[in-house]
């Protein structure tokens, strides 16, 4: 059956199956050029509208499109385990069902568009209103930003081109090619032939694609490389909160054998929360030492996760700070952080999680809806973290030499492009992500979060060590492939070691970052004001008015 001639309802399931084939581990591989149609049933929905849907129905087949999505590429978020916090598998299905709402949002934007201003003005705003909700998506307390439709393209070579447009750059050009074969279709309904645009559409995938390939192939300007180590632990995520400071021995007798073995190291990473307690703190002096003593005498730098308090000075607290229960005058946050310890420095350089998974981690706009803090709070120990303000990277110190500064990255951190923006941008030369992503063994969950971590390398250029609790684990290069050597297989325990490159050098996204999705959003959002409230055009300094009879 042809789109052209298909029901809208078809076509809203159409779109939200081939959107979810394309996103990675679905299919895999190179199978994510699917996307360059998958948004061409549901803008067909959008440009019959004006004739054949109410308002009402439109909005539940766009539903209909992201539901699909969502759950084609999401299912796992529910856990699907059975240690599984009931809390946890309930918080996976009201995503399920809630998050396709901010999914559908540009498309509703399109069909207003559609509506008043003809489906010209559509077709010509997709690929901005596409990319520029995709970033909005990706900017608040609430934001979810895991299915953005550039991560469709990351296994092939139109992903290398992310170095200049960042990931929502690709969603930009995703969307124009969608909309160009819209365009020619529409033509070819109406009895035309719109050879211009075919040949436009060809081109733009070939040159893009001969771009990707190119960049590839070029090798990224070496700064030097360092001898890392990845620790996988394997620990059972439900009970590693239990006996914490067992699971600090298991972390160093691995590395011990490992450097008996042979292995020569510059840096050692353990995982997101690898030391689940607050070791810097005073209760916590004899562990805390002993740490720095097996550090100092190993000759290794030490980069872990563990949970960091902060006490805040009086007046400095944000409202969503813990109270003392001791002096109601103390206000104080623990954090979700990753510390670098440097064998015979005084001094421990520490990153706090600034992302946090909503409700997971921590209630959004926690400082407005204190009131709230307390009903997201589960069962594992790791709800309401404090919130952390800069993100700095952390050196790698050896004698009196800075041999490397990397950019910590915890968990969701990672599918959000402005951090590992700022980290490079304040002198990461190499990115390392810590995460514990098994509370989704044996589901797509961990190989999405890795192939996520791979646009990140795309996107600055820098290679990333990426340690996870049960994987997975291993070195990722800045073209976004792997390392030739063999890692850590996923739910196993064991290390992984060799030698990383340093980049020095800044990519033009590091440098400019999104002006593309914000251009969009702001375009867009311009586009819908002047479709709502016709007045509107009278003080704008270019007409507003249907382009339909000179394009379709």
């Amino acid at each position: 059956m042809s789109v052209l001639h298909s029901s809208p309802l078809f076509r809203s399931i159409l779109s939200g199956v081939l959107l979810g084939l394309a996103f990675p581990q679905v299919l895999g591989g190179i199978a994510g050029v699917i996307v360059f149609v998958a948004f061409v049933p549901l803008l067909f929905v959008i440009a019959d509208s004006g004739t054949k849907h109410t308002r009402w129905r439109l909005i539940g087949q766009l539903y209909i499109t992201f539901v699909i999505f969502h759950g084609l590429t999401n299912w796992w978020v529910c856990s699907w385990q059975e240690q599984t916090d009931p809390y946890l598998f309930a918080s996976g299905f009201a995503l399920w069902f809630g998050h396709p709402f901010f999914l559908m949002l540009p498309f509703v934007a399109l069909a207003s568009i559609r509506k008043r201003l003809g489906v010209a003005w559509m077709l010509l705003c997709t690929p901005l209103a596409i990319s520029g909700f995709e970033w909005l998506h990706g900017q608040t307390d609430a934001s979810y930003p895991w299915l953005t439709t550039g991560y469709t393209l990351v296994h092939t070579p139109f992903a290398q081109i992310a170095d200049t447009v960042g990931v929502y750059g690709l969603s930009f050009l995703i969307s124009v090619v969608n909309a160009i074969i819209v365009y020619v279709l529409l033509k070819k309904r109406s009895g035309d032939v719109a050879r211009r645009q075919i040949l436009i559409v060809a081109a733009l995938v070939l040159m893009w694609g001969l771009m990707g390939l190119y960049k590839q192939l070029t090798p990224t300007g070496s700064g030097g490389t360092i001898n890392v180590m990845l620790v996988q632990p394997n620990e059972d995520p439900w009970e590693k909160w239990g006996d914490a400071h067992e699971q600090v021995a298991a972390h160093q007798e691995l590395v011990d054998s490992a450097r008996k073995a042979g292995h020569a190291v510059d840096l050692v990473v353990w995982s997101e929360t690898a030391i689940p307690y607050t070791i810097r703190e005073p209760q916590s002096k004899p562990e805390w030492e002993e740490l720095r003593k097996w550090t100092d005498t190993s000759e290794i730098s030490l980069i872990t996760g563990y949970a960091d308090v902060m006490v805040y000075p009086i007046g400095q607290a944000p409202p969503s700070s813990r109270q003392s229960k001791v002096d109601r005058s103390i206000r104080f946050d623990i954090f979700n952080a990753v510390m670098m310890i440097n064998p015979h420095q005084s001094d421990v350089s520490v990153h706090r999680k600034s992302m946090l998974t909503p409700f997971a981690e921590r209630l959004p706009f926690a400082d407005q809806l204190t009131f709230a803090m307390s009903w997201i709070e589960w069962g594992v120990g790791i709800s309401s973290w404090g919130k952390g303000q800069t993100r700095n990277p952390l050196p790698v110190v050896k004698g009196a030499d800075t041999i490397a500064t990397v950019g910590a990255i915890i968990c969701i951190e990672s599918i959000y492009p402005e951090v590992a923006r700022d980290l490079v941008n304040n002198g990461a030369d190499v990115l390392c992500i810590i995460t514990n992503d098994a509370w989704y063994n044996r589901t797509w969950g961990p190989e999405q979060h890795y192939d996520i971590a791979r646009m990140r390398a795309i996107e600055q250029r820098r290679s990333i060590v990426r340690c996870a609790n049960s994987g997975i684990t291993g070195f990722i290069q800045p073209d976004g492939t792997d390392l030739p050597h063999p890692a850590i297989a996923p739910l196993t325990k064991g290390v992984a070691t060799d030698r990383v490159q340093r980049v020095l050098t800044r990519t033009v996204y590091s440098v400019v970052g999104d002006p593309i999705p914000i251009f969009g959003l702001i375009f867009t959002l311009v586009a819908l004001i002047a479709a709502r409230f016709p007045l509107f055009l009278r003080n704008l300094p270019f007409r507003f008015t249907s382009i339909e009879n000179k394009v379709l």
